[in-house]
């Protein structure tokens, strides 16, 4: 792969100016097309150190007729967790913290099995710590993500796997709210956000107006609205969401940050970075909610930088990749792995009776019919005391069924702890993964299930 990059770069820098020219003619029609099969967001393509293309396709609030334009801002979802891994490492450089601290120098409550667990296991999403333990809008203040974080069951001992968990980076924001004595959205404009002069990323500091924001788009077009309009604490997100989404800023600010992060040492020094932002390498850093997607690609040695956002699930920010990468020549995204994180770490083929199962779930939810849903979920998921109940888990899966469009099960794999789980390609977001918590003893029942989309 390197030979070819290498190759590519090569021929571009002989083409010169008339070939970029034509290259970014190229990007714009091919976005044209897409915005006419209904893409709306905003494309930032960048290489040898010329912007071929920095534009807005399609309306960022219908409604209102708004067009997007680069200035447009955006939701950058998971993209937060870069914020929060820089702020972390910031702190251990100016020697507040260590990677190798564990939660029970920060928390009390911590637990037996959890309080040996890293700053760098939460980091590296090796903890344990499930997706998430609610939703991202609950009015979940710090104290309650904590207490409930700290009496939720690991689905694994720490270290011993990874998997991708929200969780973790929240317990990542609590700590450096505890060390720093700030709210975690003043110190990340504090550390990171205004000494790179960026005046239009953060939550609720910038003071955005409403016509500022884009507003997302379910699959069949209904307004899922702007960020800022969902229920959120008077100092930034609500806990769920701290430290691991829910940031917004524009295409242009988020590519000054990453270059800053990447290629200067204005907030991390080569040694600061602990190899977690390495300078040579490609990077893909990608976030979703299933409506809105922000997509953050890196080609260190073709020179070559791509930032999408994208807002309407109909048409979301992988399809969008997959041909602009086309028109300059890239090598085709990770978003759809060949294997997954579970085949190699050891995970096993479930059992014929658990797969059956999983197999009906997949078929239940693409029916898209309710009654269905409703006598599945009554048969076959386990009934918990204060867990949710049959009305709010037939809302929940409606809603991923709408998010995801038709699924279909790629390969199921199990362990000997922790959730089975379910490799899915989706007609809407692409590669997913299912983790589903299912009781090990026969008759065989559903605890509950998440979902992490391949992005």
């Amino acid at each position: 792969m390197r030979t070819s990059l290498a190759l590519a770069a090569t021929l571009l820098v002989a083409g010169g100016t008339a070939f970029a020219q034509d290259v970014a003619t190229k990007l714009d029609s091919t976005m044209r097309v897409a915005e006419r099969a209904g893409f709306s967001g905003v494309v930032r393509v960048e290489r040898e150190g010329k912007v071929l293309l920095d534009k807005g396709y399609g309306y960022a609030n219908r409604a209102a007729r708004t067009p997007f334009t680069r200035e447009t801002v955006v939701q950058i979802g998971s993209n937060t967790k870069d914020f929060t891994a820089v702020a972390i490492l910031q702190l251990q450089a100016a020697g507040k913290l260590s990677l190798s601290d564990t939660l029970g120098k920060y928390f009390s409550s911590a637990p037996a099995d959890k309080r040996g667990i890293t700053i760098r296991q939460l980091m590296d999403h090796r903890a344990g710590f499930p997706l998430g333990i609610g939703g991202d809008f609950d009015a979940f203040g710090r104290s309650l993500l904590v207490d409930s974080a700290m009496h939720t069951k690991l689905l694994f001992a720490p270290g011993s796997r990874e998997s991708y968990s929200n969780t973790g980076f929240s317990l990542l924001a609590a700590i450096i709210e505890q060390v720093t004595g700030k709210t975690y959205d003043v110190h990340v404009r504090d550390a990171i956000i205004a000494p790179l002069g960026l005046r239009r990323t953060g939550f609720l500091l910038p003071k955005f107006h409403a016509n500022e924001l884009a507003h997302g788009y379910q699959p069949k077009g209904s307004d899922a609205g702007t960020m800022l309009a969902k229920a959120h604490a008077p100092d930034g997100p609500y806990w769920n969401l701290r430290g691991n989404g829910g940031m917004l800023s524009t295409t242009g600010e988020m590519s000054a940050f990453y270059k800053a992060l990447f290629d200067g040492d204005k907030l991390l020094t080569k040694a600061a970075r602990d190899d977690r932002f390495a300078p040579d390498e490609p990077v893909g850093l990608a976030g979703s909610d299933g409506v809105n997607f922000f997509l953050y690609d890196r080609f260190p040695g073709m020179r070559t930088e791509i930032i999408i956002a994208s807002t309407n699930a109909a048409m979301k920010a992988p399809a969008i990749r997959r041909e602009l990468g086309k028109v300059l020549g890239l090598p085709a995204p990770d978003g759809e792995p060949s294997e997954t994180i579970a085949a190699r770490q050891g995970g096993k083929p479930a059992p014929a009776a658990i797969e059956t199962l999983l197999v009906d779930l997949i078929k239940t939810i693409n029916t898209g019919n309710e009654a269905t849903l409703r006598k599945f979920i009554g048969d076959h998921f386990a009934s918990e005391s204060g867990g949710p109940t049959l009305d709010e888990r037939i809302q929940r899966i409606s809603r991923l069924r709408e998010n995801l469009g038709d699924i279909s099960v790629e390969k199921i794999e199990m362990f000997a702890e922790g959730p089975v789980e379910v490799r899915l390609k989706s007609s809407v977001q692409g590669a997913a993964m299912m983790k589903v918590m299912i009781n090990r003893a026969e008759p065989y029942r559903i605890a509950g299930l998440q979902i992490q989309l391949g992005g």
